[in-house]
Order: C-alpha cells, then structure tokens, then sequence
C-alpha cells in the first residue's frame, strides 16, 4: 500500500518565472529535432600522482525530437525523448564505461486555466530552471506535478516530485542518489521594477531510502553515501540599470540557508562488485552562502562586457562532532560549470572570485576569457565535489586557480557550436603537487532542424 501511495506522490508543485508555451499556431501538433554531440577530455585528473588514472575522456552524442500536441485551447499534450551515447574512459588506465539508450526528458500533459486565471498545471517529468545561470538553485528534468501562476507583477511556481522510473532504457535502476527522495520546490517572483526582480526560493528534501548499518553490503553502482532530510531557502535579487554615460549594468545578488540531519555511509573498496559499509555517521547540518555577480558593458564600448563575481560557501572545523556548518548545493543545479568549466566545485567550504572579460567579436559570435581563485572557507583535508581526484594536505585553504577560454557561435541556421579549454593550477592545498597543471578542452555542436 504505501509504494502505491509513493506512485501518487510525484506532484511538483511550482511557482516560477519560466512559463511553457502551448504550439505555435500553425496546427494543432508542433514538432522539433536537434542533434548534438558534446565531447571533452581532462588531463591531470589526479595531478600526475597516479598516471595511469590521468587522462580522463568523455564523448556523448544525442538525437533529440519534441512533440506537443494541443488538444483544445486548454489542454496539451508533450514529449521529448532522446537517443543516447555516452562513453567514459580513462584513456591511461585502459578503462571505458559505454551507455546508450532512449531517454525520457520530458513527458506528460498541461492544462491552461485561461485569461482569467492565469495558471497552469503540469502532469509528468518535466524541466525545472532557476532565474540565474551562475547561482543554480535547479537545473534538471524531474517527475513532478507542477503549478505555475502569474498576478500582475508577481510569478510563483510549487511542486512535489520524486523521481518515478529510470531515466534511461540504458539503465537498470533509478539514479540512487533520486530514488525514494521526495522534494517540494516552491519558487515566488516579485518585478518590483522593470528589469529589477526579486525572487524567493525554498526546497524541501525528505529521503525515503532504505537505511545501512555498519557490515551491510551494497552494489558499488548503487552506492548512496547519503541519505539527508534538508530544507535550503534563499533569496536573490537580479537587477539591469541602463545609464547612458556608463552603459548597462547587470547586478546579481544572492544568499541561501540549509538545514537538516543527514546519515552519511563509508564504505571500503568493492569487491566482486560489491562494497561494505564500515562506518555510518548521523549529522545535524546548518549552512548558509552568499554571492554576487556583477557585469559591466560600458556605453563606448558595447561589444565589450567586464565580468565580476563571488561566492562564499559555509565551512566546518570540526567534521567529527555530529555538527555539519558546511553548506552545500541541492544536487538539482545541474552540471556545476558556474564556478569553472574544470574544477566545477559545489558551494560547499568555498570562496571562489571571478573576473572575466567577453567580447562580441560579430553577431552570433563570442569570446570570453575567465579567471576563477579557489579557497577553503575552513581547513580540511577533503572537498565535498570537485572534479580533481587526489586528496588534500589540510594544511593549506589555497586550492588554486583556473583560467577558461571559451567561443560560442550561434548561427542563424540552427548550428551552434562552443569551444572550451581550461586550465587548473593547483594550490598549497594540494601539497607537492602545487605547481603542476591539469588541462581542459571541449567542443559541444548542437543543430536544430
């Protein structure tokens, strides 16, 4: 009875500021297809400390179709689906992870409320964004029924989701870390102004998964290390001023809050596939964050745009006392390429600054140049998600800097192509390795047509 009850649950209910669009007018059926292909390799994964792991290569290509089907002038139908390949491999040590399949991305049925209620209700898996591309409370499709409304200046999006069946026929299970977890988004928009708004946002976390105790035993591909009952909430303010002898201004200003308990599991190395749990902790966890982005195009210089921003994430000096200060993102943000396409570090025991600059070269084409400085906000000897694989010293908060190239071509024929190539040195946090160097290209082609 109560699995049947979780069947029902998935009902996202959420206030936003992105609003669906039914069909054009041309019929009653739309459609879309896009391909793309996005492939990208990592060298110095480990620093060099183990070279036979370094080199890590990921390639995915992608035929993705849209359909949404109106039915009457109230209620729609939509679906998109992809076909997938995906590949893994860390090309030094001769080892390569291969996926392919169809994936469900979004699937289910809308209903408009009309002129004179302006809402509507979705039903199924659907996308859910946030209004900033740097703090990224949300930037994944998930299994939800969702409401979304507009009154004059306010919008608000609320819903419930848990994750229903696997995202792809190329899996055998749902994702551990979405599975049995039920979360309520609520998002509350205000314009206060033209171009200035502000916008409130809360998420709820309640993880029904199965608890381990000490000696039992887990498949290694099914490993959660964390189950957490969390509630985040925050509140940003993004703001455009136009000033004629200065130029355009963009203002972002953000600050957020988690709390909750959390059990976290350790567990030893597989063997025949399977681990053990050696040690189990229960923590109460309290964080906040701040942070803020600035960009600047000046009036005399409109293809040029200066880049400034920050972001501070909690800290914890004492992991060992069932107290957790650190903060941490939802999990639900989505690839973390905000705070640098290489290190991509969660908001978690952070500081990061950055300063860019971007240049519109021509239209449809743009170059940036970015420079990210990590720090640990308290010392320690590990960070909670960075893609650099080697442990700290815990003697240094200086995890180093990094510098990211990237062009961006978008052509009026459906043909959008970006270029990417980072690079990472580290700091003293990583000991002798400080010094050395990982490097980071990539190249993403997408084509509608």
């Amino acid at each position: 009875m109560e699995r049947s009850v979780r069947k029902l649950l998935p009902v996202l209910l959420t206030v936003g500021i992105h609003h669906s669009v039914p069909a054009a007018d041309s019929g009653p059926l739309d459609y879309g297809f896009q391909f793309s292909m996005d492939r990208s390799a990592l060298d110095g994964l480990k620093l060099g400390d183990d070279p036979t792991g370094d080199r890590l290569v990921e390639a995915d290509l992608e035929f993705e179709f849209s359909l949404e089907y109106l039915v009457n002038e109230n209620l729609y139908l939509f679906l998109t689906g992809a076909l997938i390949d995906e590949t893994v491999t860390l090309e030094t040590a001769g080892n390569k992870d291969a996926k392919s399949g169809l994936e469900r991305k979004q699937v289910g049925i809308g209903y408009f409320f009309g002129e004179q209620i302006k809402a509507e209700l979705n039903l199924g898996r659907m996308e859910f964004v946030s209004a900033s591309e740097w703090w990224l409370w949300w930037d994944e499709e998930l299994d939800a029924i969702r409401l979304e409304s507009t009154y004059g200046d306010f919008e608000a999006m609320l819903a419930l989701a848990e994750e229903q069946a696997r995202t792809s026929t190329g899996d055998d299970f749902i994702d551990p870390e979405f599975d049995a977890v039920r979360r309520v988004i609520l998002s509350l928009g205000w314009e206060v102004a033209a171009n200035h708004n502000l916008v409130f946002y809360y998420l709820d976390q309640s993880d029904n998964s199965g608890s381990l105790d000490v000696g039992d035993f887990e498949h290694f591909d099914r490993i959660d290390d964390e189950d957490a009952d969390l509630a985040w909430s925050g509140i940003s303010y993004l703001g455009e001023f136009d000033i004629e002898s200065v130029g355009e201004l963009e203002i972002e200003l953000h600050t957020a809050r988690v709390s909750g308990d959390e059990t976290v599991y350790v567990f030893d190395d597989p063997a025949g596939g399977l681990s053990e749990v050696i040690e189990r902790k229960r923590n109460s966890v309290r964080g906040m964050a701040q942070s803020y982005l600035l960009s600047w195009t000046p009036s005399a210089l409109d293809d040029w745009t200066l880049i400034v921003g920050g972001a501070t994430g909690s800290g914890d000096s004492d992991p060992d006392d069932g107290r957790v200060r650190s903060f941490r993102q939802s999990g639900l943000q989505g690839d973390s390429e905000s705070f640098g396409e290489l290190y991509q570090p969660e908001l978690s025991n952070l500081v990061v600054d950055l300063i860019g600059i971007e240049w519109e070269m021509s239209a449809g084409v743009e170059i940036a140049l970015l420079r990210y400085d990590y720090e640990q906000r308290k010392l320690a000897d590990e960070m909670r998600d960075v893609s650099i694989d080697l442990d700290l010293t815990g003697a240094s908060r200086d995890l180093g800097r990094e510098i990211d190239l990237i062009l961006t071509i978008e052509s009026r024929r459906g043909l959008d192509l970006v270029l990417t190539a980072a690079e990472f040195d580290p700091g003293n946090a990583y000991g002798g390795f400080a010094g050395t160097t990982s490097n980071f290209i990539s190249i993403e082609l997408v084509y509608e047509f």
